[in-house]
């Protein structure tokens, strides 16, 4: 992201999210409504990128802790595995209407995964899970490694942390 946006940083009280417009309002009113709160809380982290000229937000994602049912993985991934099994979950992703296309979502889910690669050195983590809303997001995440949790009714897709580091995800950023 270098170069367009700003790096990715925490969320703060003052960041402007009345302006954030993604094209999905449910997207918009989380960030709205719940970013910073959840953030106070320590429910999740929003991280932001934003444009370097005028400071505005262009894009954010959150993460937080998760878990995931060893019943939704593929069959061959159960055994002997615990249940249920520790995830990071990428909740939210959007970016202003006025910048996509330009590869930040990319640039953000990219962050994500280095950010979870990261933690799981410190505390053990199995995947990246996350919710996609579309199939657009799906195929996104599937660029990514996400592959679906076949038993999920969610329709979840999760990524594993082992297959990250494989695919040179090293927490360095």
């Amino acid at each position: 992201m270098k170069g367009v946006t700003t790096a990715p940083r925490p969320l703060a009280a003052e960041d402007d999210t009345a302006a954030f417009d993604c094209g999905r309002e449910a997207l918009n009113q989380w960030l709205r409504r719940h970013a910073w709160r959840n953030q106070e809380l320590g429910v999740s982290r929003t991280s932001v990128v934003c444009d370097p000229a005028t400071g505005d937000l262009i894009g954010f994602v959150s993460l937080s802790a998760a878990q995931i049912e060893r019943a939704w993985l593929p069959k061959a991934q159960q055994r002997n595995r615990p249940d249920p099994m520790p995830a990071i979950l990428l909740g939210q992703l959007a970016v202003d209407l006025r910048w996509q296309g330009r590869g930040v979502a990319r640039s953000l889910v990219f962050y994500a995964l280095t950010t979870a690669v990261r933690l799981s050195r410190e505390v053990g983590c199995f995947c990246v899970l996350t919710h996609p809303l579309d199939d657009e997001l799906r195929a996104l995440y599937t660029r990514f490694g996400f592959e679906d949790l076949p038993f999920d009714p969610a329709r979840s897709m999760a990524v594993r942390i082992g297959d990250l580091l494989h695919n040179g995800f090293d927490g360095a950023g």
